[in-house]
This record gives C-alpha cells, sequence and structure tokens, in this order.
C-alpha cells in the first residue's frame, strides 16, 4: 500500500487574502525538553471547514460527521486559473462518494458545479485551492455545498498524485465549537485486490445515471436520481 500525504507544512501552505501566518515559537528548554506555542488561524494550511464557517445553524467543527473524512475518494484534474464548470465533471463522478479536485491550487467551483457535485452525493470534496469559491462568490458556493452536507477540506496539495480512486483519511482537530480545524489528509492506495475489499465500505453509492440527472434539472432530476439509488449493507 502506498500513501500519499496531500498536507501542506503549515508555516509553507498559501494563505488567504488577508490571513495572518501562522507562528511557532519555541518555549523555554527545560531539562531537555522541547515545548513550542502555536498561533495560526482555523483556517490555515490543509484544513476542514465546519458548516458553522458559513451556516448559521451549521454544525462546528467538532460536530461535524467523522464518517465524511475517511472512504474512497476519487482524484480528477481540472483546469487551472478558472472557474470549473459542469463540464468539467459531468460523466466523470458517478459512483464517487468523496472527490479530490487537483488544479495546482488556483481552481474555483461555478454555482452550477458545486450543485452538480451535490446531487451526486458526494459526501466530501478537497480541493487544493485556498477556497473552494472565486472570491466574488464565496458565499454562495459554501452555501450550496454545506447545505448538501458536503465536508470541505481546503489546501491540499497533490504532487505525485495521478487522477484515480484512492482511500482518504482527514479527521479534523476536535476544536470545541470551532468554525474548521487543521487536518493531517492523506490518501491510500493498494494492489488491486486489496483496494477492491478497502473500497467496499458501508454507505449510499450512486450509479452514473443518478449522477447525471440530479441536481440539475430540478425536481423530475431529482426523483430521478433517488430511484437510483442503491445502498450497500
Amino acid at each position: 500500500m502506498k500513501i500519499f500525504d496531500i498536507t501542506r507544512t503549515l508555516q509553507d501552505a498559501p494563505l488567504y487574502p488577508g490571513a495572518a501566518a501562522p507562528c511557532i515559537t519555541p518555549r523555554e528548554n527545560r531539562n531537555g525538553v522541547r515545548s513550542a506555542e502555536i498561533t495560526a488561524g482555523s483556517h490555515c494550511g490543509t484544513h476542514a471547514d465546519a458548516f458553522s464557517h458559513f451556516l448559521p445553524e451549521g454544525e462546528s467543527i467538532d460536530r461535524m460527521p467523522l464518517e465524511n473524512y475517511c472512504g474512497p475518494c476519487r482524484v480528477l484534474t481540472v483546469p487551472q486559473e478558472e472557474l470549473v464548470t459542469l463540464d468539467d465533471l459531468r460523466g466523470r463522478l458517478g459512483g464517487a462518494e468523496r472527490l479530490a479536485l487537483r488544479s495546482g491550487g488556483a481552481a474555483f467551483l461555478c454555482e452550477e458545479a458545486a450543485e452538480y457535485i451535490v446531487s451526486c452525493g458526494i459526501r466530501a470534496l478537497v480541493t487544493d485551492s485556498v477556497s473552494v469559491g472565486p472570491a466574488d462568490n464565496e458565499a454562495a458556493i459554501h452555501g450550496i455545498l454545506m447545505n448538501g452536507g458536503v465536508a470541505i477540506i481546503e489546501n491540499a496539495v497533490f504532487d505525485g498524485v495521478e487522477d484515480g480512486d484512492y482511500l482518504l483519511f482527514a479527521f479534523p482537530v476536535k476544536y470545541g465549537g470551532c468554525d474548521g480545524a487543521p487536518v493531517r489528509a492523506v490518501l491510500l492506495l493498494g494492489g488491486e485486490e486489496e483496494r477492491g475489499k478497502s473500497m467496499d465500505m458501508p454507505g449510499e453509492t450512486l450509479t452514473d445515471s443518478a449522477c447525471e440527472t440530479g441536481g440539475i434539472s430540478g425536481a423530475e432530476g431529482e426523483d430521478a436520481a433517488a430511484d437510483e439509488k442503491s445502498v450497500q449493507l
């Protein structure tokens, strides 16, 4: 099994515009024991957004469903420095439970793409950008995903990771009542036999046809998507 560390080093990670840089200050060395004081925002480095980050009644990071942060995950390359559109995703998400978008660090979702991700039943979205939405439409993009139950992980890095299906583990630090927290995110890839067993995890999956019809064409499409759902026991 191969482990890909998709977590940025905290001090080297790109900063959200206006955010203060994190600081790690060594404390006094007593009796040969080292310690440090860490000062950082809740959305520095590779981190998870709690639903409370944008939703007034949303869950804080300590109350987010942990199952969203572990399990099968599909990595896809999308265009860099432009909005990710529906055409960039259509037909590529069937059967995926979690999604990681690799852009080189500068791609953001449009509203239609965010709605499509929700319609496909994606549990978590990982991006290598500092945000899932462009600066002029962040609230709308986050709102669509969070209201659809999609956990968000931002500011990852995909060096050496190819497109394909992996296992994601990216649990957030348990900060009580907080709107976000750092994660140590990794992708696991094993042999085909081992990988197939690992991917057979409990949860909902959507067929390609369900993904294609859900969320884009209104109530009729949602009904069609619901009919196509299958639950693994």
